[in-house]
């Protein structure tokens, strides 16, 4: 069996009905030019041979898996294609393809030394212990997306804060690499399996446990693509929606009011609908006090992704998939729309920069990080109840 057919059967490809329900889902569908019913049931060698956009175009958001009655891992195959594709014919990635190029760079043995000067002051952390804070690609994304205005360091500070605030300081490991999401997506497997394998060398030569992230991403990588690396280490993986939501349901933790008095969530493809993280941010969500939680009109599994998953593909489209949630979240009355991803924070912002060159009219709806906006409303246990301080960028540096 040749690898395509194989990557059918093992994907459930090979079962398509060719129903069309698929379509009822994807985001792509609907902007025209794109079918997961036909790209699962044609001639697929003009794609491998780099010709068709088809493959290259998917969202990964595993909208399509919501609705299929026989359980295609249309994901799966997608990213099982890409791999088929030869290095020499894959399409430029968006950015000119700087964060792939960093990351081949780490998985080919250029070790980061990452100094922790942007925690700023009153953030504590260890060098050993079993809870660990997997800090990602933010440092490159702050540092490229700048202007902007995009803080993602923001989310690892938060996350310090409350973490500190429960009496944890986690580890931060200066050799930590980029988590490998993107160059896994697209089809680059063995850089991928080479990140992971020194990721993991790295975490559990420090004794780490429990690793927590702000990332939707590199939380799905490390809790499921990881395990097929290295089976052997199993550290607890969670993001920290998962964490914080532990702590309220555990009434570890209150809030306070802070001017936020409507908010919407926006679920991130691999947080949701790859992971089934749903109910635990809407629950902490639904915990800050006057604060009224709205859904769009899609959410949940049914939302809509942000417009490109990672940095492998991006167009017209994604950014009229991105300018239409916007609309879809200001719809609700809401003054800020929250995510749990960096990624989906830097391409709204991108989208709402963009229509302000235009002079556009699209909704300029305030978005905001999950883990910075609870960790700003969180109180600590001290005599005073203040809130928990989390130090600024300025504050820290940068």
């Amino acid at each position: 069996m040749d690898a395509l057919a194989n990557l059918r059967q093992t994907t459930g490809t090979a079962r398509c009905l060719a129903c069309g329900k698929c379509s009822t889902m994807c985001p792509l569908a609907h902007e025209g030019g794109f079918s997961a019913r036909r790209i699962a049931g044609q001639d697929l060698h003009d794609e491998i041979e780099g010709r068709g956009i088809g493959v290259g175009r998917c969202l990964t958001c595993a909208s399509c898996e919501v609705r299929c009655p026989e359980g295609v891992q249309f994901t799966e195959f997608v990213r099982g294609l890409r791999a088929l594709v030869p290095p020499e014919l894959r399409r430029p990635t968006p950015h000119g393809g700087v964060f792939q190029s960093a990351a081949r760079s780490m998985a080919e043995g250029l070790v980061p030394n990452r100094k922790p000067d942007w925690l700023g002051e009153g953030l504590e952390v260890a060098e050993e212990g079993p809870v660990a804070l997997f800090v990602g690609c933010a440092p490159y994304f702050d540092t490229y997306f700048a202007d902007l205005g995009v803080r993602t360091l923001e989310s690892a500070r938060a996350a310090i804060a409350v973490l500190n605030a429960q009496g944890i300081k986690p580890v931060l490991i200066g050799e930590e690499r980029c988590c490998g999401h993107d160059l896994l997506w697209q089809g680059e497997r063995e850089p991928f399996e080479e990140l992971a394998r020194a990721n993991v060398a790295a975490f559990k030569s420090r004794g780490i446990k429990h690793i927590i992230t702000t990332c939707a991403e590199c939380t799905r990588t490390w809790k499921v693509d990881y395990a097929d690396v290295d089976s052997e280490y199993t550290p607890r993986v969670q993001h920290f929606a998962e964490y914080l939501d532990g702590l309220v349901q555990a009434g570890k933790v209150q809030f306070q009011a802070d001017g936020v008095q409507r908010i919407t969530y926006q679920d991130p493809c691999r947080l949701g609908r790859h992971l089934g993280v749903l109910d635990e941010p809407r629950r902490v969500l639904q915990a800050l006090p006057d604060t009224q939680l709205t859904e769009m009109h899609r959410s949940g599994r049914d939302a809509v992704c942000c417009g490109t998953s990672g940095f492998i593909h991006c167009n017209a489209a994604s950014r009229r998939l991105q300018e239409q949630r916007l609309q879809e979240a200001a719809d609700t009355g809401a003054e800020t729309l929250v995510t749990a991803c960096p990624k989906c924070l830097i391409h709204f912002a991108c989208a709402q920069s963009e229509d302000r060159l235009r002079q556009g009219k699209e909704p300029q709806i305030h978005v905001e990080d999950f883990t910075v906006l609870t960790a700003r409303l969180l109180v600590s246990e001290d005599a005073e109840s203040k809130a928990v301080p989390v130090p600024s960028g300025q504050e820290a540096g940068e």
